[in-house]
């Protein structure tokens, strides 16, 4: 049987070209390594980090008064923060919905998504499907960390459907770091640890303009293409100003927390080792290697974490997003100057070092898959339409798919569209076989990259073998593309796990 076959067979073809085509596509809290700059520096964001074995804080939605959308607010400041922890915590979260009373879209729903946690999808746990809150009411989470989450970045962020796209895009989210990493790792233990956040706010705040949007198509494919929307990091505009000291490697926890971009990462004159993805370290994976890129394409949702060198001689550099093809009718992807880099002395706390950690599933080979599904991708964008398997989503109606706790399948995603999709999955992670038949390296992954059609009309195909073997996922919960205007026009489906 082919999928029988599939584990063993994608760690004998692993090659550079493959892993850059896929990605383009426990111990003590840190301490900092100086008290101040001499220089301008990007800030890592406030963070929120767990106190006997919780992580508390209190999130209000609502409107900014300086841009006129809606925004998380912490402590009175418009800044979703990090929360840190480690495996074995919770997150204790209470969510105050201050947005206005609203009789038209949007109607200024508010919830969370916990994602890439590995934690039960009932209440008051990550529940994306039936937890909401309207304008008035108060959420309250309570989201275990499991003691076998792998260490790394992950992050938070509103799932509203039919709202989700317009409150992303306005910056309701933060990242979520699970310590740890250097217990696998080795080689970042004690380097400077940055976090950068991307998003990509609107000029002029508009629910309007996303809605027309997402009824358009582009129908242009063009990479330089001018659009209303900016790049931030962290919250400040790009090119922000990065500190590196000679010598000295960083380690970069990035989040693509866009709605709808894809930013292909590189940084001139340097090497990205790549040292984990989607929160989980490459080296979990039983014969799974870290690499050396030149560039990372990052999808929207999707986090990348790598080691990278200081510019020698004490020359400066940059952090760059290359231009990214989405296809014919996909969003503009231009390219852009993120950060100036230069020599100085950062203000950035150093990753905690190496602490024992609780073997998990994803410590583990992946047995063969018990079931194949096929899981097709289509859209009518010019009515804003997006389906999977030829429904779009219905918040009320039943799952699409049932699948046996402890077991694993192997799903084909097939694009049938001109625009690429990021499919993405809640609770659990996959591994991710082929693309187009050309085997990838194992490594897991909540998030990603399908190809748009080919030139000559036939679909890409991308084979994953998603896990459901961790009793913690047991429930109902939602798989979707994370492009989320495709998310908000129905591209996503429920799966229950039982």
């Amino acid at each position: 049987m082919r999928a029988g076959s599939a584990v063993r067979r994608y760690a004998r073809h692993v090659s550079v070209a493959a892993f850059v085509f896929v990605l383009s596509g426990c111990g003590s809290s840190p301490a900092p390594l100086v008290a101040s700059r001499a220089a301008a520096d990007l800030r890592n964001p406030t963070e929120v980090r767990s106190v006997d074995g919780v992580a508390s804080l209190t999130l209000t939605a609502q409107i900014d008064p300086a841009t006129g959308a809606p925004a998380l607010s912490y402590e009175g400041i418009y800044e979703a923060p990090t929360i840190r922890v480690v495996p074995g915590d919770a997150i204790d979260l209470t969510y105050v919905n201050a947005l206005p009373v609203s009789d038209v879209e949007p109607l200024n729903h508010a919830n969370l998504h916990f994602h890439g946690l590995s934690s039960s999808p009932a209440a008051p746990g990550d529940d994306s499907i039936d937890t909401l809150a309207l304008p008035g009411q108060t959420l309250h989470y309570h989201v275990h960390v499991p003691t076998t989450q792998p260490p790394g970045l992950y992050f938070y962020h509103s799932h509203a459907h039919g709202e989700t796209d317009w409150q992303m895009t306005n910056g309701m989210s933060g990242a979520i770091v699970v310590d740890g990493t250097a217990s696998i790792a080795r080689e970042t233990a004690g380097l400077p640890e940055r976090i950068i956040v991307l998003r990509r706010p609107q000029h002029t705040p508009s629910f309007a303009t996303l809605e027309r949007n997402m009824t358009t198509a582009a129908a242009t494919g063009s990479c330089g293409l001018a659009t209303d929307e900016y790049t931030t990091i962290n919250g400040q505009t790009a090119p922000v100003p990065l500190l590196m000291m000679p010598g000295r490697p960083q380690l970069w926890r990035i989040l693509n927390a866009t709605s709808n971009a894809y930013y292909d990462l590189s940084v001139d004159g340097e090497n990205l080792r790549i040292v984990s993805l989607d929160g989980v370290p490459l080296e979990t994976y039983p014969g799974a290697r870290e690499m050396n890129v030149p560039d990372i394409v990052v999808p929207p949702a999707a986090r990348v974490e790598f080691v990278v060198d200081a510019p020698a001689g004490g020359a400066n550099t940059t952090l760059r997003n290359r231009c990214y093809e989405s296809g014919p009718f996909g969003a503009p992807n231009p390219s852009e100057t993120l950060a100036t880099i230069a020599t100085g002395t950062p203000s950035l706390p150093a990753v905690a070092p190496p602490a024992s950690r609780t073997k998990g599933t994803y410590d583990e080979t992946l047995p063969a898959p018990t079931v194949q599904r096929t899981l097709e991708f289509a859209e009518i964008p010019t009515q804003g339409k997006y389906y999977l398997n030829g429904k779009l989503y219905d918040p009320s109606g039943p799952p699409m798919f049932t699948a046996a706790l402890g077991t694993v399948e192997e799903w084909t995603l097939v694009n049938e569209t001109s625009e690429l999709h990021a499919f993405h999955i809640h609770q659990t992670h996959f591994i991710v076989l082929d693309i187009d038949g050309v085997a990838q390296p194992p490594m897991w992954r909540d998030t990603v990259n399908l190809p748009y059609l080919h030139a000559d009309g036939t679909p890409s195909m991308t084979h994953v073998l998603i896990d459901f073997r961790n009793p913690a996922i047991a429930g109902t919960f939602l798989f979707h593309c994370h492009i989320l205007k495709h998310e908000d026009g129905g591209m996503m489906a429920k799966i229950v796990v039982k």
